[in-house]
């Protein structure tokens, strides 16, 4: 990671997280963000830690400290390709508000930086034949990266890339990522303007207004069936027969039958594993399929599947009806867990992280 801090009038130190697939474009916009010289290179920073969560709790002593010496202002901090964003940002959160005395530090945006190009060949499947990447993880990470985002910096808009797939993928990217402000790098110069009041709460607040928790919200807006974007929701309390389901995710939700899936996300109950809440993620032609911390006898965990679909030309009759097929039907229901723990499941087994 990099970080260009600055100092200011702002009282506090207000965060910028920065995250692309491409580390040079991130950096060459958090460069224009932070206001730094060009000449000037980011300064390095290496705070150890294995996994996301340690690097954001170490990130968090670390901008304490920066406060505690005098920095405030505005701080931009590129975090690496590979890293989930909404974990760090989760985490460094969380750390910065259970310090005592809590200091005015904070997040104020996070900036995904991606392209046109990018979007249509992770999660529209545009790649080439020959260009069949063998990174299974890239596309959810281009996904969550962007339904998280707070701004989001399209580095071929508007001069090189296509007017149909741009049409496409803001259309895409406003269902998305409906609170995110969509800027081309010549708006970030302007962005780095706004207001750096800082928001307690604001990495939960992304969370909570991204496109698919939005959808499943009491009250979702009804949206206009567009081919630049289709949203479908699939709601239906019966469980999954997992191997009706492997079989309709492998050879039915393909483009030909259902048109372009190109992120779904939600919750599903799967028949052989009755005990805990599943979470549903696509990105391009990729499911992660994996546990919640939720239990099925928890009042507040989702009853059934509630899943969100988005995509330009999606066929909400036939993803219906495909997903219908792998509910259990009224006999397996009838016949009760006791019959359900044989059913055929293919998916990988679901290792369950317990906190302390």
């Amino acid at each position: 990671m990099t970080d260009s801090p600055n100092r200011s009038a702002l009282a506090g130190l207000a965060v910028t997280l920065v995250s692309g697939s491409d580390r040079r474009s991130a950096q060459q916009i958090a460069t224009v963000l932070s206001g730094c010289p060009v000449p000037q290179a980011p300064v390095e920073l290496d705070l150890g830690g294995d996994d996301d969560a340690t690097f954001a709790v170490e990130l968090a002593h670390r901008l304490a400290s920066d406060y505690d010496d005098g920095l405030t202002g505005n701080t931009v901090i590129v975090v690496e390709p590979q890293a989930d964003i909404v974990e760090i940002a989760l985490v460094l959160e969380h750390v910065l508000d259970s310090r005592r005395p809590r200091p005015p530090i904070g997040i104020r945006d996070v900036l995904a930086v991606t392209s046109v190009r990018e979007i249509g060949e992770l999660l529209f499947d545009r790649a080439p034949e020959a260009q069949n990447r063998d990174d299974f993880a890239s596309p959810g990470r281009l996904a969550s990266r962007l339904e998280f985002a707070s701004m989001i910096v399209l580095t071929d808009v508007p001069d090189a890339a296509a007017p149909a797939d741009t049409r496409l993928v803001l259309a895409f990217l406003a269902r998305l990522a409906p609170s995110a402000l969509l800027l081309a790098p010549l708006d970030v110069e302007n962005a780095r303007q706004l207001s750096g009041l800082l928001v307690r709460g604001r990495a939960h607040r992304l969370g909570a207004t991204m496109g698919w928790q939005r959808e499943l919200a009491d009250g979702a807006p009804a949206h206009p069936v567009s081919d630049a974007c289709t949203t479908f929701v699939f709601r239906d309390p019966r469980p999954f027969h997992p191997g009706r389901l492997h079989a309709a995710v492998t050879e039915r939700l393909t483009h030909d039958i259902v048109g372009c899936v190109a992120r779904s996300r939600g919750f599903v109950r799967l028949a052989t594993r009755p005990a805990r809440v599943g979470s549903w993620a696509t990105a391009g032609d990729v499911l992660d399929l994996g546990p919640t911390d939720m239990l099925s006898w928890q009042p507040d965990s989702p009853i059934g599947q509630e899943i969100v679909f988005f995509g330009p030309g999606l066929d909400r009759e036939a993803l219906a009806a495909t997903l219908a097929d792998c509910l259990l039907t009224a006999d397996e229901l009838v016949a009760g867990a006791d019959a359900w723990v044989h059913y055929s499941d293919p998916f990988p087994e679901w290792v369950v992280e317990h906190h302390h």
